[in-house]
Parts: structure tokens; C-alpha cells; sequence
């Protein structure tokens, strides 16, 4: 497994799908949920300057497929490269969240693999969370 995390995270919600995709899709509002960013910069177009809530920066490309209702994220450069893919699938009168990680942990961070990959499943659990209950609120 080395410095790799790949964990897939799945929620079922009744919340509305529009009031999901709203926040998923936006870069703007991605340290409201996710509580490891800081904050996002737009460099050019898909491209962006991300801030960790821990002591490091990034680059990360978003990509959004409104007919898939898919949100993906490129990291490219900094703690760790690879994708995260957050995902609503629906199916009669519920929603399921799907939150797809799959990093590589860049040196120094794959050395605290464990500890990241702890860090990364709880925090993941409590954005799904909060967006859930955003959506639910609207």
C-alpha cells in the first residue's frame, strides 16, 4: 500500500439533489465543508491555489460534470497527487454522497501515511456530513 490512500466513503441522504450539486460544484465554497482547506485561489480557468488547513499548499485543477453530477479534483502539486471524485447518484427518494480518494503522499507526508490517512477518513466524514446537512437545510 506504501504512501497511497484509496478509500471510497458513501452516505445515504434524502436530501435534494440540486441543493447537493449546488455546493459540490462550487470551488469558492469548499473550505466551508471541508474543514482541511483553508482557502482556494483561482490561478487560470480549472486551475487553483489551495491552502491545507496543516502547514502546506497546492495546486489543484476542478473538473465538473453537471450531467454526471461528479466533482472532481486534481491535485498536482503539493502534500499529495492524485484525485478526489465527490459524486450524487440518485435513486427513488434518496441520495447517496460518494466521496472517492485516491493520493499519493508526497515527502515529507508519507512518512505520518497513518496519521494522514486517519486525518483524511475523518474529515471526509464530517464534510459529507455538514453538506448533507446544508442541503437539507435549503
Amino acid at each position: 500500500m506504501g504512501n497511497l490512500f484509496h478509500e471510497v466513503f458513501e452516505v445515504n441522504t434524502p436530501a435534494r439533489e440540486e441543493g447537493l450539486w449546488e455546493i459540490i460544484s462550487s470551488a469558492s465554497r469548499i473550505p466551508q465543508f471541508w474543514h482541511g482547506t483553508r482557502w482556494i485561489k483561482n490561478i487560470e480557468g480549472k486551475r487553483y491555489r489551495i491552502r491545507f488547513a496543516f502547514p502546506a499548499k497546492g495546486v489543484v485543477d476542478f473538473i465538473y460534470d453537471g450531467d454526471r453530477k461528479t466533482a472532481k479534483e486534481i491535485y498536482v502539486r503539493g502534500p499529495f497527487k492524485g484525485e478526489k471524485t465527490v459524486s450524487i447518484s440518485s435513486r427513488e427518494n434518496e441520495r447517496l454522497v460518494r466521496v472517492e480518494w485516491n493520493v499519493r503522499f508526497s515527502f515529507p507526508y508519507n512518512i505520518f501515511k497513518a496519521k494522514m490517512r486517519d486525518h483524511m477518513s475523518q474529515g471526509t466524514m464530517s464534510a459529507i456530513n455538514r453538506i448533507i446537512a446544508a442541503a437539507s437545510s435549503q
